[in-house]
């Protein structure tokens, strides 16, 4: 023995918004299968064993750099990058305000490109960055447009990455979940979501995360929850006459979806 550390052979994953509903279940997974996990978020949370925990603020482009030179130098080797953070402010255009613009095109898709040309150096042949996505990025939300604008740009950035890492082995895929059980979804209700949140029943967050997971694991370019998501969203991005006649169906069974989901949800306590 020469006395030096053999190398790890455990796959190295970077994750943000490893604290939200779909990010944690991620993260279980992902240790599970024996990753080891950099995490990044703008609270630090309990140490766990296999992850490493940065505070990075999404919507400032000095902290990603300064989270990712830290990542850099700790983890040279990158296998696996999730881009899981996500905000939604839903607001009329009109009623729009400079800081939630700001907020909502920052983390939603300033801090996937800044965070991915920072740390793509550290990639090589066999690595996997996966963009969790948005069905709003197939689909356009009234009421949502700021949302919808930074994911369709998020979708566009995936898809010319990939074809610019094809020649370097490098996976890009990006997923789009269907309506997920998670506070940002109750947050986004609150302030005036879109009613097609409920279309079907919003999925628990581990079953996304195993989607995610999956995602990290195979080689695949675009993944919906099933194969009529795919296809009634590509058909309505061709055809506005589709979308436009498909949107009283839609609300009508989104109506109904919120008000069996709000049924299921436990009393509030008055005390």
């Amino acid at each position: 023995m020469n006395g030096k550390t053999a190398p790890s052979t455990r796959r190295v994953a970077v994750v943000t918004g490893a604290t939200g509903g779909i990010g944690q279940a991620l993260v279980r997974h992902m240790i599970a299968r024996d990753y080891s996990v950099i995490l990044l978020s703008r609270q630090t949370g309990r140490d766990m064993p296999g992850v490493t925990a940065i505070t990075c603020d999404l919507t400032d482009t000095g902290s990603i750099h300064q989270a990712a030179s830290t990542i850099m130098k700790d983890a040279p080797r990158i296998d696996v990058l999730v881009h899981c953070a996500g905000v939604i402010s839903p607001q009329n255009v009109g009623q729009l305000d400079s800081t939630t613009i700001a907020r909502q095109i920052a983390v939603d898709l300033t801090a996937p490109v800044e965070l991915t040309n920072y740390l793509l150096p550290a990639m090589g042949r066999g690595g996997h960055i996966v963009f969790v996505n948005s069905m709003a990025a197939i689909f356009p939300l009234a009421g949502s447009s700021v949302y919808t604008a930074a994911k369709f740009g998020l979708r566009g950035f995936a898809r010319a990455l990939e074809q610019e890492l094809r020649p370097r082995r490098i996976q890009v895929s990006s997923i789009y979940p269907a309506s997920v059980n998670t506070p940002m979804l109750s947050r986004e209700m609150e302030s005036g979501g879109s009613i097609y949140n409920f279309i079907d029943p919003p999925q628990d967050p581990d079953i996304t995360a195993k989607r995610i997971m999956q995602c990290c694991e195979r080689s695949s370019r675009e993944v919906f929850s099933s194969v009529f998501d795919k296809a009634f969203t590509h058909a309505c991005l061709f055809s506005m006459k589709l979308l436009n006649l498909s949107l009283p169906t839609m609300r009508f069974l989104g109506r109904r979806g919120y008000r069996a989901y709000r049924r299921r949800q436990p009393p509030q306590d008055m005390g």
